[in-house]
């Protein structure tokens, strides 16, 4: 079905975008300049619509597009349909080329000759095959070799780790559902460990007479995937190691104590070695649309969402990602239009929809280190959304949250926006500070931003995540906040706030 129509969807969208170059005439008029800023602020919120919002999420969370993953044939119909709708708004390229910011990854697979692990005692060493006897989270990074003592430390839980030596050790930790893997990599990293092995619970008596638990490796899924990351800027990983039963039961038949305490040394050592080559290079795409400002034209707002998803899975499921992030962007091409009915700020605003987000924020990554927007404008701030069609219709969440170290002025105006649009009180999300897009943009341009976010549910990078069960009217009042917060951050000093 998806080969017969994707030539189908291309066809449709051909005409709409003749050409991914476009000139680009700087100094010419806005196109809009005879509009006077805040005249038609009322009109432009009332062309962000649900119904208009609802037709984007249907397009972009369709089967035709699979999912949307970096790279795929239904990403690249997504960034052509994103930018008809910049076209046909009148929207300038933001690009050096036109709409497209390219930027090249590679694809990496995991070298079996030089991946593995084992465990030693003494003159004894026992081989791990990855996939087999272990699985590994997460998966991309430039290649390592860990070696390490081993020491128990319960669940790795803050109270477990509180006063661990482990300095130059591999934290062995049992698994509970009482403890994330987010918090054991940080207490392990506070305590020093060179990395985390995780090791089943202990059986339960129910499971010894029933069905066994599932297994790291089918919960996980298979380290030997292929993963993506920049040539030059391979990401190192902490090394965190899920042993699967069999080879946990063999760690413990050669160490000192079967049931150690926290903190004991079990009397061997670990070490993980994971080797990468390179599959394929690719060309991505980011889509950027430049809209001009007046007085301060040299100076962008930078409006993002992710636009890509997870893909398709071995056995064909499409994980369609319609909450994630076909809602935000949906809502960027949204506020496209309202800025049009608008008229210019005093800013610029560049809305970039960037790819693959999914694969580690590598698409925001990549125009931050090498940001470009015509004119010479330069970027002071960023506002990024993502997964804004689900949960509670009056719940939101953003970060920096006004107690986060790097909380700024786009903290302080979204909460007073909020409630404009039907919103209680923004959330604290700073545990999702590192997660999204505004992360790249703090980290490699120093500029204030902001994350607004309704957090995870039940569908969360499931195939269930499909369009039929987003809150239209929260995505529209969402947008219309962001529209809130441009108008009222034009009247701002964002100077001062840089980091």
């Amino acid at each position: 079905m998806r080969t017969k129509l994707f030539p189908l969807v291309l066809a449709v969208l051909a005409p709409l975008a003749t050409s991914c170059f476009v000139s680009v005439d700087v100094g010419a008029p806005h196109p809009l300049a005879f509009h006077p800023p805040g005249s038609s602020f009322a009109s432009a919120l009332d062309t962000i619509e649900t119904e208009e919002l609802r037709a984007d999420v249907r397009f972009l969370a369709s089967e035709q597009l699979g999912g949307r993953d970096t790279p795929s044939l239904g990403l690249e119909v997504a960034a052509r349909y994103i930018r008809s709708r910049l076209e046909h708004l009148g929207w300038r390229p933001g690009a050096r080329e036109g709409y497209f910011h390219v930027y090249e990854l590679v694809s990496v697979g995991l070298d079996p000759k030089g991946t593995g692990a084992a465990i030693e005692s003494g003159e004894t060493s026992v081989e791990l095959t990855a996939g087999v006897d272990y699985t590994f989270f997460p998966r991309a990074d430039g290649g390592h070799e860990v070696r390490g003592r081993v020491v128990f430390a319960g669940t790795l839980s803050e109270e477990d780790a509180s006063g661990l030596d482990i300095e130059g050790a591999w934290a062995l930790a049992r698994e509970s559902a009482d403890v994330g893997w987010r918090g054991r990599r940080r207490n392990a990293e506070e305590a020093g460990a060179v990395g985390v092995i995780v090791v089943p619970a202990a059986r339960a008596a129910e499971e010894e007479e029933g069905e066994p638990a599932p297994s790291f490796h089918e919960t996980l899924g298979t380290p030997l995937e292929r993963t993506m990351f920049q040539r030059d800027s391979p990401r190192p990983t902490y090394p965190f190691v899920y042993l699967e039963r069999a080879a946990a039961e063999r760690l413990f038949s050669l160490a000192t104590s079967r049931e150690p305490a926290v903190g004991e040394e079990l009397g061997l050592s670990f070490v993980e070695r994971r080797a990468y080559e390179i599959r394929e290079t690719h060309e991505l795409e980011n889509v950027v649309g430049f809209w001009p400002g007046t007085d301060r034209a040299d100076e962008a707002i930078i409006v993002s969402a992710h636009y890509d998803h997870v893909g398709t899975d071995a056995e064909g499921r499409i994980f369609h990602g319609a909450d994630d992030n076909a809602s935000g962007t949906s809502g960027l091409m949204a506020l496209a239009e309202a800025l049009v009915e608008y008229g210019p700020l005093r800013r610029s605003v560049a809305l970039i929809w960037v790819s693959g987000e999914e694969k580690g924020l590598l698409g925001s990554a990549a125009w931050a280190k090498e940001p470009w927007l015509p004119g010479g404008a330069r970027a002071v701030a960023n506002l990024n959304i993502d997964m804004i069609g689900r949960n509670a219709p009056d719940a939101l969440g953003m970060t920096p949250s006004l107690d986060h170290e790097a909380h700024n002025l786009l903290s302080e105006v979204a909460q007073r926006a909020a409630p404009a649009e039907g919103v209680g009180e923004l959330a604290d999300m700073d545990a999702y500070w590192s997660r999204s897009d505004h992360a790249m943009f703090s980290e490699h341009l120093g500029i204030p931003v902001a994350f607004l976010f309704s957090d995870v549910h039940e569908d969360y990078h499931q195939p269930t995540d499909t369009a039929d069960k987003l809150d239209y009217d929260k995505i529209r009042r969402v947008t219309r906040l962001v529209m809130r917060m441009l108008v009222e951050l034009d009247r701002e000093e964002l100077e001062a706030e840089a980091r």
